[in-house]
């Protein structure tokens, strides 16, 4: 899963513009969805589902888990909240608007709050977004949606989940630079 979230990654940044740029989006988010959802049918994701291998467990599973970091675990974890969730509904990975931000240009952005601020969208302020949306409701989006969503999932309760997501949140957004 974590080398298809570092796919899109690079993906992102491919050279190409235009319309093979889009192609390769396309293709490289709906093999994350795609996986995310394979792995949330057989068991593997869902809201706060943590993997662990067992001792007599998969020697694959558990060699692949070790050769992973912390942040890549997260941002892991992050992309399978972000279906399960339901994230999907309302955001996309790539450019394209829905009923709230593109993940695809968020992060490393400066945005335009409801009350006036212009925060910078990184790793802090997405955490706070997650946990409190109403107080960090992104200009030229109804917050209703957001705060019900964070209600349902019960982030406040599951503060690793919202480590997970803003790190899968960040993770997507532009190359700094």
């Amino acid at each position: 899963m974590v080398a298809h979230l570092l796919r899109i990654a690079r993906a992102r940044r491919h050279p190409y513009r235009g319309r093979a740029r889009r192609s390769i989006l396309g293709r490289a988010a709906g093999a994350m969805i795609a996986c995310a959802a394979l792995g949330a049918l057989s068991g593997c994701g869902g809201a706060g589902a943590q993997t662990t291998a067992t001792a007599n467990g998969s020697g694959e599973a558990a060699s692949a888990a070790a050769h992973f970091t912390h942040q890549q675990e997260l941002i892991e974890q992050g992309g399978r909240l972000f279906v399960s969730d339901g994230c999907t509904g309302c955001h996309s990975l790539d450019r394209s608007s829905r009923f709230g931000p593109s993940f695809g240009h968020l992060a490393g952005s400066r945005v335009m709050l409801t009350d006036g601020r212009r925060v910078l969208v990184d790793e802090r302020f997405l955490q706070a977004a997650l946990t409190d949306p109403a107080v960090n409701a992104v200009a030229g989006y109804a917050p209703a949606p957001m705060i019900a969503s964070v209600k349902r999932v019960k982030l406040s309760e599951h503060p690793d989940d919202v480590l997970a997501l803003a790190a899968f949140i960040e993770q997507i957004g532009p190359e700094n630079g």
